[in-house]
């Protein structure tokens, strides 16, 4: 086995990895910028009432990942009765669509318009089917694109939808049709129905953060070992071998160089190749700084209110407001708030590291998601108790029309190293959800172990698994 083997982030797929790599008896080092682990999956504690950063379903079609958490949580995993809706012009839409609700909210007239565009779409195929908004055209209509697809894709990426690559709607969207929506609105579900009409999903009693320390906790007993607040200063190679990593914290701190036999990276792909000594050749460089993420910033929030809406999140379309989605943790467990008679939100930012609002402080920040919540009605200022705010950098790979080719100089640059392997959702510059992180990891893990033979750059590209 090898002797020292690192892993970059303690996120899903590293905890994955190392908690695979304990079990089996080999030893490792997982390296993580963060206080605790979870990467975005992590649970924030405020004055007692528990975060998500996002919501994240414990949801999957792998029965290894389903073993694992049950395997982790036990008894702590609760099955929740989804509740999600769309809010688009002051009206909420049921999400997954009701034919009903959504005829009576866009009115029989423009429900008639929306259902000539649909058939326009199908049978005509009158858009580019390369690219996000031309995929959705072509399979639901123009007129349903802009009403439940073009704003929210604009504030998700802060790019125009035709920029945007097919593959996020192939591998988001697909096994969705107003075909598949209605016959459910109609019949009820069925087992082939798309993963996004799924009703329910398991949750951890106290969120997500639970799952991830008790694989660290796990994992640690076995000989696994964690340095928390730090960061990776560079990756040091030779001879197409990783031979060491520079570790420092996280904010300041001379830099500390491990000799390395085996390196586990989930950092950022163009992250990671930034910080490889010496620089890989130029062309590599180039496609790294051409792939471009978004980040995530959530103004998580108290309210004096017992009830203020009965989902566990809300899509909001609406285009008079920057504010892209709404947690309610109350409704993902009762566990997560210690008082019944408050309410704890998180109002969801898709933005970019440097940007008007990842710049504002925390105290206009909260001000500015408040008075863009009473603008669209969900609650009033007076009920504010407290809040704070979470800046993600880094959270969503964008997929430009040229992300491909640029992915596969960076993957063939890599490909070389005997002793590296990328996993997660950045690692491997693929929108996955968090099942698909834990499988790349405990694959990469069997990897090492010689336990088998994956490409872990292929998981998630056969299977349909919906939404973030």
């Amino acid at each position: 086995m090898a002797k020292d083997v690192f892993i970059v982030g303690a996120g899903p797929s590293g905890m994955a990895c190392a908690y695979t790599l304990a079990k089996a008896g080999q030893s490792s080092l997982v390296i993580e910028r963060e206080n605790t682990p979870g990467g975005l999956c992590r649970t924030l504690n405020f004055h007692g009432y528990l975060f998500d950063i996002g919501g994240h379903r414990f949801l999957t079609k792998s029965d290894e990942i389903n073993k694992l958490w049950h395997e982790v949580v036990g008894d702590d995993l609760l099955l929740v009765n989804r509740l999600s809706r769309i809010y688009y012009r002051k009206k909420y839409f049921n999400y997954p669509l009701s034919l009903l609700n959504t005829i009576w909210n866009l009115g029989p007239v423009e429900s008639a318009l929306c259902f000539a565009s649909y058939l326009r779409g199908k049978y005509l195929k009158p858009a580019d089917d390369s690219t996000f908004e031309g995929w959705i055209i072509n399979r639901f209509g123009k007129r349903l694109f802009d009403i439940f697809f073009k704003t929210y894709t604009e504030k998700v990426w802060a790019v125009a939808p035709k920029d945007i690559s097919a593959d996020w709607a192939t591998q988001r969207i697909r096994g969705l049709s107003l075909k598949v929506a209605v016959k459910k609105a109609l019949l009820g579900g069925r087992k082939e129905a798309a993963k996004t009409l799924t009703t329910k999903f398991l949750y951890p009693k106290t969120g997500p953060g639970e799952f991830y320390q008790r694989l660290k906790e796990s994992a640690a007993g076995r000989g696994a070992q964690f340095m928390f607040n730090k960061a990776v200063a560079s990756i040091r190679h030779q001879n197409q071998k990783i031979t060491a990593v520079e570790i420092q914290n996280s904010q300041y701190g001379m830099a500390q160089a491990l000799p390395a036999d085996y390196l586990f990276s989930s950092m950022p792909l163009p992250v990671l190749i930034m910080s490889m000594e010496p620089p890989p050749p130029s062309e590599v460089i180039k496609a790294a700084q051409r792939l471009r993420s978004r980040s995530l910033l959530v103004v998580n929030i108290v309210l004096d209110r017992r009830r203020v809406f009965p989902d566990q999140w809300i899509y909001v379309h609406s285009p008079e407001v920057r504010l892209g989605r709404i947690q309610n943790y109350k409704n993902w467990s009762s566990a997560m708030v210690i008082d019944q008679r408050k309410t704890s939100l998180g109002l969801e930012y898709f933005c970019n590291e440097g940007d008007d609002l990842w710049e504002m402080n925390d105290v206009d920040l909260i001000d500015y998601a408040v008075n863009e919540l009473e603008r669209i009605g969900i609650a009033s200022r007076r009920y504010l108790i407290n809040g704070f705010v979470v800046r993600c950098p880094n959270v969503y790979p964008v997929y430009s029309l040229d992300y491909r080719d640029n992915v596969a100089i960076i993957r063939n640059y890599l490909g070389q190293f005997s002793n590296l392997q990328t996993i997660g959702r950045m690692g491997l510059f693929r929108y996955d959800n968090s099942d698909h992180a834990l499988l790349t990891g405990i694959y990469a893990a069997r990897n090492l172990l010689g336990k088998g033979h994956y490409d872990v750059w292929e998981v998630n590209t056969d299977e349909t698994y919906l939404e973030s």
